[in-house]
């Protein structure tokens, strides 16, 4: 089952978003947890924050916002993370997420609506997945440097 994150499901969320930052190429980077709070409380408010669970227990979540392009007023999502759990990664959970991530983006008149990955997980078969089963584009890189 999916629904709309809530105040009492953000140990859970925190706990998913730490597995993630350690599994990625952000691990470096120092996890703060009141700087993710403001973000989920963000994305709660005035974004989309959804979480799936298995048996009662949250297993996976999504953080996104919607703005404008930096050059017209229309406007587009990003997406911040989707946490899943290790054991959850094959379930539906993801899936379903995503779907809702497609329909809030198109409801709340989002020209686009992007996904990416920026955490070191691309062979993991995100690209085939996100084409096939919810009709992304593939359209481009990002390039960091790192100091």
């Amino acid at each position: 089952m999916i629904r709309p994150a809530e105040t009492r499901d953000l140990n859970a969320i925190i706990t998913l978003a730490k597995e993630m930052h350690q599994e990625g190429l952000y691990k470096d980077i120092p996890f703060n947890s009141e700087v993710f709070i403001r973000t989920v409380s963000h994305c709660m408010r005035d974004g989309f924050a959804w979480v799936g669970e298995k048996d009662g227990v949250v297993v996976c979540g999504m953080l996104a916002t919607i703005g404008e392009y930096f050059f017209s007023n229309a406007k587009l999502t990003n997406d911040l993370g989707l946490f899943v759990s290790k054991d959850h990664r094959k379930s539906r959970l993801a899936l379903l997420l995503l779907k809702e991530y497609v329909s809030w983006g198109k409801n709340m008149g989002a020209s686009e609506i992007t996904m990416g990955s920026t955490n070191g997980h691309q062979g993991t078969g995100l690209k085939k997945f996100l084409e096939n089963s919810l009709g992304f584009e593939y359209v481009g890189e990002i390039y960091k440097l790192r100091n």
